[in-house]
This record gives C-alpha cells, sequence and structure tokens, in this order.
C-alpha cells in the first residue's frame, strides 16, 4: 500500500496540476461554440490535430528515454544529452516549418490561413524546448516549481483569449479605437493566445536550461535514440488515434457539411474531458513512479494493484458522467445548432469508453517501456494506427461522426487486448482479471439501464436514477473489496 499512497500523491501534485489546467482550459469551450459557428471551430480543430503529429516529431520520445536512461546514467549526462539533440532538431524545424508555411496550409486544405500555420511552427518549437526542463522538474520532485510553471501558462492562455475575444471587442463597441485589432480575425487570436502562454513558459524555464554544463555525448545519444526511435511510431500511432478522425471527417464528408460535422464532433468530444482528465492526470504521476519501482521486490504486485485501483475510479467516472450527460451538456457547449446533429450526445458515450481503455492501455503499456522493448510497443501502436485508418474510412461515409467514435473505441480496446498478451508473455503482472472485467459490466449495465430510462420516464427520473445507480456502485466496490485485505 506505501507504493500506492506514494504515487496517489504523484498524481496528486502533478496530475491535478495538469487536471486543472485541462478543466480551466474546457470552460474556454463555451466561449468558443458561443462565439463561432461549428464551421470556424472545426477549422481550429483540425489545425490542432495536425499539431499533435508535430509535437511528436519534434520529442521523438526523448522525454521517456529521460526517464528510463536515469536508472543507469548521471543525470546531467542524460539531460544534456536529450536537451541538446531537441534543440538542434527544433532550430531546423522552426526554419523549415517558416519557409514551407504556405504549402502547409495548402496541403490543409486552408490555404488562406498561412499565418496560422507561421504561428504554430514557433508554438510548437517552444513546447518542445520546454518539454525536457519540465521532465527534469518531475525527475527531481520539484512540484511547486513545475506547477507554478503550468498554472502560469494555462492562465494566460486562458486570459488572453478573454482578453482578445471578449475585453477587446467589448472596448470597441463601446467606442473605443483599437487600430492593432482585428475583428475579422476570428479564431485566429485562439492561436495568438496560445503563443503568448508558450513564450512566457519558455522563458521561464530559463534556469532548468543553464542548470548543467551543455553537452551531448554521442554515444549515450545513440543509445538513447535506439531506445526512444520506436516511441515516434507509438506516439504518432497515438495522435492517429486521438485526432486523425477529425481530419479523415474532414476529408471524407462533403465539404457543404464537412467543417459542421468536425465542428460538432469536436465540441462533444470536450464532453469526455473528466475521463481524459483522470487518465492524463494518472500518466503524468505513473511515468516516473513506474521507472523508479521498476526492479523492487514487489514492483509487478504493485502495477497490478495500481491497474485494479485505476479501473474502480475510471468506471465510476464513466457511469457518473453517462448518468448526467443530457444535464451537462448545454452548460458547456451554449449554441443550440451543435445539438441539432443527431448524433451530437449519443457519441460521448462511447468516446468516454474509449478513453477508458486508453487508460488501461497506459497502464499495461509500461512492460515495454520497463524490459526496453520499445519496438514491440512500436507495432502495437502501428497496428492501432492502421486500424484506426481503415474503420474511419470505412464507417465515415456510412455513418459520420458517430463512425468516429465507433472506431476509437474499437481501437483501444483492441490495443488493450494485444499489449495485454504480449505483456503475460513478456513482462507478466499478476493483473486481476475477474473484477476488472465485473466493474466494467457494471458500469456499462448501469450507463444503458438510465439511458433508458430517460428515454421513457423523462429528464428528472433520470436525474434521481443517475445519482442511484452511482450510490449503487459505490456502494458495490466497498463491498467487493472490503473483505481483499491483501490488496
Amino acid at each position: 500500500m506505501g507504493s500506492l499512497r506514494k504515487l496517489a500523491s504523484e498524481t496528486a501534485v502533478y496530475g491535478i496540476t495538469h487536471t486543472i489546467g485541462r478543466l480551466l482550459n474546457f470552460l474556454l469551450v463555451p466561449l468558443y461554440t458561443r462565439l463561432f459557428l461549428p464551421e470556424e471551430y472545426g477549422v481550429i480543430s483540425v489545425l490542432y490535430s495536425v499539431v499533435g503529429f508535430a509535437n511528436v516529431l519534434l520529442l521523438y520520445g526523448m522525454e521517456t528515454a529521460f526517464f528510463n536512461f536515469t536508472r543507469t546514467n548521471p543525470v546531467y549526462k542524460v539531460y544534456t544529452t536529450a536537451l541538446g539533440s531537441i534543440w538542434s532538431t527544433g532550430l531546423l524545424f522552426i526554419v523549415g516549418g517558416l519557409y514551407y508555411s504556405g504549402e502547409i496550409a495548402g496541403f490543409l486544405e486552408y490555404p488562406q490561413h498561412k499565418d496560422l500555420i507561421s504561428l504554430f511552427v514557433i508554438i510548437l518549437a517552444l513546447d518542445a524546448f520546454s518539454a525536457l526542463p519540465l521532465a527534469l522538474l518531475r525527475f527531481e520532485n520539484r512540484p511547486l516549481r513545475f506547477a507554478w510553471v503550468r498554472m502560469s501558462n494555462i492562465f494566460l492562455n486562458i486570459g488572453s483569449n478573454l482578453f482578445f475575444l471578449l475585453f477587446v471587442p467589448y472596448l470597441i463597441r463601446k467606442g473605443f479605437s483599437i487600430p492593432w485589432y482585428d475583428p475579422g480575425y476570428g479564431i485566429g487570436y485562439i492561436v495568438v493566445s496560445n503563443l503568448v502562454a508558450s513564450s512566457v513558459q519558455f522563458l521561464m524555464l530559463i534556469p532548468q536550461w543553464g542548470r548543467f554544463k551543455p553537452a551531448i555525448d554521442l554515444m549515450l545519444w545513440r543509445q538513447m535514440f535506439r531506445y526512444a526511435y520506436p516511441l515516434i511510431f507509438v506516439g504518432l500511432a497515438g495522435i492517429v488515434n486521438e485526432t486523425l478522425d477529425r481530419i479523415l471527417l474532414k476529408k471524407l464528408l462533403p465539404d457543404q457539411i464537412a467543417d459542421f460535422e468536425v465542428g460538432v464532433y469536436s465540441a462533444f468530444y470536450k464532453l469526455s474531458i473528466i475521463m481524459t482528465l483522470f487518465v492524463q492526470a494518472f500518466r503524468f504521476g505513473a511515468e516516473p513512479f513506474f521507472f523508479r519501482q521498476s526492479g523492487g521486490r514487489d514492483s509487478v504486485n504493485s502495477y497490478a494493484r495500481i491497474m485494479h485501483y485505476f479501473v474502480i475510479v475510471t468506471v465510476f467516472i464513466y457511469l457518473a458522467t453517462t448518468a448526467f450527460l443530457p444535464d451537462i451538456a448545454p452548460l458547456v457547449v451554449r449554441s443550440r445548432v451543435y445539438f441539432e446533429h443527431p448524433d451530437a450526445l449519443r457519441i460521448v458515450p462511447l468516446l468516454l469508453l474509449a478513453n477508458l481503455f486508453l487508460g488501461i492501455l497506459y497502464n499495461l503499456n509500461f512492460w515495454y517501456k520497463l524490459s526496453n522493448r520499445t519496438g514491440m510497443g512500436m507495432w502495437v501502436s502501428i497496428g492501432g494506427a492502421v486500424l484506426t485508418i481503415v474503420l474511419n474510412y470505412v464507417l465515415i461515409p456510412k455513418i459520420g461522426i458517430m463512425g468516429s467514435a465507433i472506431a476509437t473505441l474499437i481501437v483501444y480496446f483492441s490495443m488493450s487486448v494485444s499489449s495485454y498478451l504480449l505483456g503475460r508473455k513478456f513482462y507478466p503482472i499478476p493483473y486481476r482479471l475477474t473484477p476488472i472485467f465485473m466493474y466494467i459490466g457494471i458500469g456499462l449495465l448501469l450507463s444503458f439501464a438510465l439511458w433508458q430510462l430517460r428515454d421513457i420516464y423523462g429528464q428528472l427520473t433520470g436525474l434521481i436514477a443517475g445519482i442511484m445507480a452511482c450510490l449503487g456502485y459505490i456502494a458495490v466496490v466497498f463491498a467487493v473489496e472490503r473483505p481483499s485485505k491483501k490488496m
């Protein structure tokens, strides 16, 4: 239990910072959906999807390699080698990205947004330069410094959005002359706000750059790159699974509805935020923790206990969110035009469940990172990416955004099964599968029953039933877990 408490505390420190940030950014969704039509919101969603791919390429697994190689090498040597590598490639990316920004905008079918591509190039480079200093703070257990940097970035981003999208237009309506402000720039100010926040974060991390004498150990770099390069494909495949659906919706649906569909899908995808927040919070705390625990006397049993309690919590999040989804959704998506899509609400339970399996996958995937078999993890991820592409190509033309949601669920479930089977062979961990499947099954049955009650008896009955279902799930968990002292 000591290891579980330690992980919980680290998840609380690093993960809650991330969670609060994502939650605060999530509060911008009502602003965006009120100010911009689905077609406009769809444009920014596609561009941010592409950003995810570029971010993986710019880090090329060096963050995870940093945590892994500090187990057997001096921290300063690993850190300076990884940081020097990322700086070298990042500077090349800035030059090439700015030079070819017009071609990139044309390829994405947004030739009118060349300026946004240029801004994104700078943002991506700044975020890549900041990644290793932030990882160093996590490695050194400096949560207050980490939290201060991350929360500053978050509040600056939110404040800049409010400044550009609400405050300045308010001043203009009151008769003030602000010649530098272009009311027609619209979604561009979302990107400008991101640039402001990323720039300040970059400057705040300057002390972490100078902690050690700059140097790249070429022999160590080759070892780190051999370990990390499969993680490039893992990361790219992960971005394919997480964001390619927006791009394919744009490509595969008729032009007259494509941006609207992407806008609706992106807005309602945000309603799975609670599950995503917990999964990402866990990931922040778990990665350095798992590496530090590896090789310990009871490490594999600790990993099994972590998975067990992770599933209990995520199933509760799934149940609670689906139970109250019809009540929550109008508070987040502020324009009724988004609700005109017949599948708007129906995709959310599927996406929530998909993210639950994504969290399980994060737990399972540590076997190949800890056993230095990142190449095998690469093939699992590539298989998932191929399945994502195939399913989206088959389902989107037939059932639109519902097809993307179904594809996401199938892919994450399939990858979880594949990773478990491989891990059982190469890094066996004694997961308790029976209670895991039992809790997931209970959550699904209760969620389905609640939606049927709402359809038949109305909102108030559904609300009361939702509260009872959540309390009932908690009671089942206590009844099952209480006798299990060994856990």
